[in-house]
Parts: C-alpha cells; structure tokens; sequence
C-alpha cells in the first residue's frame, strides 16, 4: 500500500509542478520567437483574478436562487447547469480580458500585437491553470491519498457520500495514469484561452471597436459554447476521460483554424506599422544559460564579501540552538520567580515537543523579516547606486539578472537552514532525546519554502521600488498581505500559510508525538498534507518572478 501511495504521489506531483510550469514554458517559448514582452502574461493573469472576483460570487448567488446546484436546490438539471456556468464563464472572463484590453490601448498602444494578445492568452489561461489546475488538483489528491486502505466507516458520512467517497478512492488507486489528464485538459484549456484572447483582441485592431465590436460576443458565446460542451459531457464521459478530453479539443477546432487563418494572414501583412511574430535576434539559450550561472556565482560572492551569509547563518544557528535551551530554561525560570512556587508544580515537564514549537516559533517569527529586509536591495540598490546599467551592458538578460539574485538567495537560506537543523537537532537530542529524521527534514523543507515566497515577494519589491526604503516598504506590505491571506474562511488554507500546520504536525511527529487526526482515529499517527499549499507557494513564487521580470524589462536604468 505504501508502494503505491509513494506511486501516485510522484505522478499526480509531476502532474501538478508542470500544471504550474507548462505555462512559463509557452510563454519563454513565444518570447523565442517574439518581442512579446513578459509583464503581459502578468496582465493576462490579472484579467483572470478579477474575473473570477466576480464569477465565483455570482456563481454562488445564483446557486442561492437555485438556478445552479447548491444547498437549496440539489438535483438542477444538467442542461440548465451547464448553459448557465457556461454564461457565467464567458460574460466574465471575456469582458474582463476586453477590459484589460481597453486598458492597453489607452495605456500602451504599442502592446497591442498579435503576438501580444496571444502572451495575454497564456497569462488567463497559465494563472488558471497554476491555480484550479495545480492547487486545486494537489489540495485534492493530497487529501485523499492517506484515506486509501483506511477504515472509511468511522467518518461520520452518509451512505450516499461514503460510497462516492469509496468510488473515488478506488478509481485513484486502480487508474494511477489518469494523472496525466488533469494536465492534458490544462493545456487544451491555455490553448483555448490563447483563442478567446485572439477574438477579442480582434475587437481593438483595425478600425477599432465601433467595427469591430461583434468579436466582443463572439468570444463570450464561443467560451460559453465550450464550457456548455464540458459541463454537459461531464456526467456522461465521466468513465471515458480521454474521450471527454477529445471531445474538448474537437469543439476548440474552429477556434484553432481560425487562429492560424488570423497568424497566417498577420505574417503577410508587410505593411503592418508592428512587426507580427518573426524571429528575433538573440544570444542562444546556452550562452544564456553560461551567462546566468556567472551572474550567481558573482551573487554568492557578494553575499560573502558583504558577509551577508555569515550574519544570516549565525542568526540561523542561533535560533537553532536556542530553541531547546529556551523550552529547558523556562520552566526553570519560572520556579526561581519570587511568588511563584505555587505555580511552579502545574507547569508540565519540557519535552522534544516543546523544542519543536520553539524551533517553529522562533523561525517563522523572524524569518519574513529577515528575508525581507535582506532581499528589498538586491535591485533597488544596485539600481540607486548606478550598478545595474554596468551589469547589465555585459550583456546580460534580464531575466537572467532577477533570477539569479533569487538563486542566490535560495542557496543562503537553504545553508542557513542546514545550520539551524543541525544545532536544533543536537540540542535536542542532548536535553530530551533523538528526533526523527525524515519528519524533522521535512520540518525545515517546509519551512524554506515558506520563507522563500518572502524571498520573492522581496524581490519582486526591490525592482517596483526607486530606493532600498521604498522596496522595503513595498516588501513589508506585500509580506503581511500574503500573511494575513492565510486567516481567510475556507480558502485561508491554501495559502503558503498553510505549510506551517503541515511544518507544526510533522514536527510533533519528529518528537515522537502521535500527530492528531481531524476526521477519524483511522488516520492516527499520520501527518496532515498539505499540497495545496505547498503548490500555491510555488505558485506564489513563479508568479513574482515574472512580474518581477515583466517590471523589470520596462525599466530604463
């Protein structure tokens, strides 16, 4: 049973990290091709979120009136459910990606290319994809992984959900391959996203919207088309997956001729004031890449001169060691407290366990800070002080510039964490006894992840801000934001956030603890996963490299 837990859990992992990446991918992909520049496929993602700012309420408030299935009506007929979720998909998206569309016409005319609108297309349908495919996808199956082989009768459930709950594991556990179609439905959908972005793109070139407004509705029915197609054959091919995902592609194919009519005929356009995609001059990926590894070593090298990564290290280390001295100490402290011997009896006798929740404390109540405050002039400051035109006339890409300082970053704290490990490791094991090792890896593993979206968010700061104190301003902002997410009701958990329960049990479990169960005994021992929120940390971090990227190339330094 372990065997095939530990199989699933690398097919369905592999599955989500390239829900998140196959975006990024098309998108460098296209950038090989064209001048489209990366900041769109953050406007793309933008148009999205609103979107669904609106979608997700109005969905909700339509179940409420029992038009959709919800608590007030079950049973909706499915023809019905899926003409009104296929509406509600395409009035919003499509007006929102218009919106932005009428954003950049004002704004900057120049981004209005073909090539343009299809980065737009990668940015709605890549952001859809990182989140209801990745996120959703790895909170899922997370979540249903430790319940195979598990005594489900304990739970607390209907017939009716028992059995359905029953039918899912069973189809998880005999069908491992079917990992693969949530990714293939996340690529079909981002190529689908690149055809409604054409479409109303159309809308806003040529002679502009009062010619060609039509295009406008055109894409909304044709999204709403599709996704009437998909909800409506859902039921029915529910056993059929690759059959339902051809379905998918067959009602897309007119969109794809199109589209290709639309490339073809913008090829030919010689006249054209933009140039349409072609090939762009530019250094190969391999001498890119070189000149990307140079540019982290000169970071880690800076961050040694600076002695950057000896302060950090020590902090780390100290927080590390003190940790188990803390929980020994205190109880001690407060014995020898003058008035309080009374008390002295009721405090219990420190534990591995108590070294745990310090170790965690410790950390997490520093380390944003730290990452912030050490991240907020990687950009600014080399910008304030004149630095950056001098790097960056080597040549040197830009993204190449971004990602390496976060590269760099990574690479400190992640030594940082192997010194904090190993002295909260030794103490421990000198005061209460050994921890486990695998939980207490997985502890700081964890714990890096989480600290490494403030890494981003840091940089991400660093490049909006003119000076070190604005980015550090920014930084902070961005970093409570991100914090204060992770309290929101129902959707908090998901959230990076979310990894310092996960952090929390496994650390118990690395004192020896028996980690809780939320639903049943069943579960006992077992550590509560989290993919959701480790996906949306990666998410999180992806994202802000982009942006950072995207903000960073329209820059004039």
């Amino acid at each position: 049973m372990e065997g095939q837990t530990g199989m699933l859990t690398i097919l369905y992992g592999a599955s989500v990290l390239l829900m998140i990446l196959v975006p990024v991918i098309l998108a460098a992909g296209l950038r090989r091709i064209s001048s489209a520049p990366w900041l769109l496929f953050g406007v793309g993602s933008g148009t999205f979120v609103l979107s669904q700012v609106v979608h997700l309420p109005l969905n909700q408030w339509l179940a409420d009136l029992g038009l959709l299935p919800g608590t007030v009506a079950a049973d909706v007929p499915i023809v019905q459910t899926a003409l009104i979720a296929g509406l509600t998909a395409g009035l919003c998206e499509e007006l929102a990606r218009a919106g932005g569309y009428a954003l950049l016409r004002r704004l900057r005319p120049a981004w209005m290319r073909l090539q343009d609108a299809v980065m737009l297309g990668l940015g709605h349908g890549g952001i859809e994809s990182m989140i209801f495919g990745g996120v959703l996808t790895a909170a899922t199956i997370s979540s249903l992984l430790p319940l195979i082989g598990a005594d489900l009768s304990g739970f607390g459930l209907t017939p009716d959900q028992l059995a359905n709950l029953e039918a899912q594991l069973d189809s998880l556990a005999a069908h491992p391959w079917n990992s693969a179609f949530p990714l293939l439905e996340r690529i079909v959908a981002i190529s689908a996203h690149a055809v409604f972005s054409l479409m109303v793109w159309k809308a806003f070139t040529g002679a502009g919207l009062r010619r060609n407004w039509f295009y406008i509705p055109l894409a909304i029915l044709y999204h709403a088309g599709v996704d009437f197609a998909a909800v409506y054959g859902m039921p029915y091919l529910k056993d059929q997956t690759l059959l339902f995902e051809l379905s998918f592609i067959g009602m897309l194919v007119p969109g794809y001729v199109w589209a290709a009519y639309q490339i073809r005929l913008a090829g030919r356009t010689v006249a054209s004031a933009e140039p349409v995609i072609h090939a762009v001059p530019q250094s190969s990926i391999r001498s890119e890449l070189a000149v990307y590894r140079t540019a982290v070593g000169k970071e880690l090298v800076q961050l040694w001169r600076t002695k950057r990564i000896l302060v950090t290290g020590a902090v780390f280390l100290v927080f590390g060691m003190g940790s188990p001295l803390i929980a020994k100490v205190i109880p001690d402290i407060f014995k020898s407290v003058e008035g309080m011997e009374p008390f002295a009896s009721l405090i219990p006798e420190p534990t591995a366990a108590d070294a745990m929740v310090q170790y965690i404390k410790n950390l997490t109540q520093f380390g944003f800070l730290l990452a912030v405050l050490l991240a907020m002039g990687t950009v600014a400051g080399e910008k304030e002080h004149g630095v950056a035109p001098m790097i960056l006339s080597k040549p040197m890409p830009r993204w190449a510039f971004i990602a390496a300082k976060f590269t760099a970053q990574s690479v400190m704290y992640l030594v940082c964490f192997a010194l904090s490990g190993a002295g909260a490791y030794y103490y421990t094991w000198i005061l209460f006894g050994p921890l486990d090792p695998g939980a207490f890896l997985l502890v700081n593993g964890l714990l890096l992840v989480w600290i490494l979206t403030f890494v981003a968010l840091a940089v991400l700061a660093s490049t909006l801000g003119k000076t070190t104190v604005s980015a550090g301003g920014i930084g902070f902002v961005l970093a409570v934001f991100f914090m204060l997410a992770g309290s929101i009701p129902r959707y908090g958990v998901l959230f990076p956030q979310g990894l310092l329960s996960w952090a929390d049990q496994a650390a118990q479990t690395a004192a020896g603890k028996t980690a809780s169960s939320a639903l049943t005994s069943a579960l006992a021992g077992q550590i509560y996963v989290n993919g959701g929120a480790l996906a949306s940390a990666v998410v999180l971090i992806v994202i802000c490299l982009i942006l950072t990227v995207g903000f960073f190339e329209q820059q004039e330094l």
